[in-house]
C-alpha cells in the first residue's frame, strides 16, 4: 500500500470540490444554510490507450492499494502545476497560521501563481486552490488567498508547493476492473479522494 502512481498512464481528469451545507427551508420559503466544514477533492482519472504492459502495471498499483483501505498520492494530468509560465522559487510562509484561516502570507519565489492554481503546505498533505492571481516579488510579502479553510496550523518554516502538487488519495471503490478494447488496447477510469 501507499506509493506514488505515475501521471503518464492517465491522459483526463475530471476534479470535484466537495463541501459539506446543511440547507433547511420554511414554510414560508426562507432557507438557512450552516457549512459543516470538510472539504475534499474527487478525482475521476481517464486512461489513455494503454498496452498490456502498461495496464499489468497500473492494475498491479492499484491492487496492491486494497480498495479503498490504502491511499497513494498522484498529480493530476494537466493541472498539478501551476498554468503560469514564470513562477520561480519556493515561498515560505512568514508567520504561524492558525486553521481556519482563508488566506496566508509569504515571501519568496517569483513571477505569479494564478487564480485556480492548486498549492500545498510542506507541513501537511490537504491540497488548497488559490481564489485569486498572487504577484511573487520575491522581497515584499505576497498574500495567498486560498480555498478551502486552512486545515492544519502552519508556521513560519512551512514552503508552498505549486508545481507537481500531489494530492494524497484512495480509491473510492472496492472493486477495480478494467476494459480490453477491439485493437489490443486497454482502458481505464479511476475514482479516487482526497485522503484527510
Amino acid at each position: 500500500m501507499s506509493g506514488s502512481l505515475s501521471t503518464n498512464y492517465f491522459e483526463a481528469v475530471e476534479i470535484t470540490s466537495i463541501t459539506q451545507t446543511r440547507i433547511s427551508e420554511t414554510l414560508s420559503n426562507k432557507s438557512h444554510k450552516r457549512s459543516v466544514g470538510g472539504q475534499r477533492w474527487m478525482l475521476q482519472l481517464s486512461s489513455k490507450n494503454l498496452t498490456q504492459a502498461e495496464m499489468s502495471e497500473l492494475y498491479a498499483f492499484l491492487v496492491r492499494q486494497n480498495g479503498p483501505f490504502g491511499h497513494f498520492t498522484i498529480v493530476p494530468p494537466k493541472h498539478g502545476s501551476t498554468r503560469s509560465t514564470n513562477a520561480t522559487g519556493a515561498p515560505t510562509v512568514t508567520t504561524d497560521y492558525a486553521a481556519g484561516v482563508t488566506s496566508i502570507r509569504a515571501q519568496g519565489g517569483g513571477g505569479s501563481l494564478l487564480s485556480g492554481d492548486f498549492i500545498k503546505f510542506s507541513n501537511h498533505d490537504k491540497v488548497y486552490m488559490l481564489t485569486a492571481d498572487v504577484n511573487l516579488d520575491g522581497s515584499t510579502v505576497d498574500t495567498l488567498p486560498i480555498f478551502p479553510t486552512l486545515r492544519t496550523a502552519t508556521t513560519s518554516s512551512t514552503t508552498v508547493q505549486y508545481n507537481s502538487v500531489p494530492f494524497k488519495v484512495f480509491l473510492t471503490a472496492d472493486t477495480q476492473g478494467f476494459k480490453v478494447g477491439a485493437p489490443k488496447f486497454y482502458s481505464y477510469e479511476l475514482n479516487v479522494r482526497e485522503e484527510l
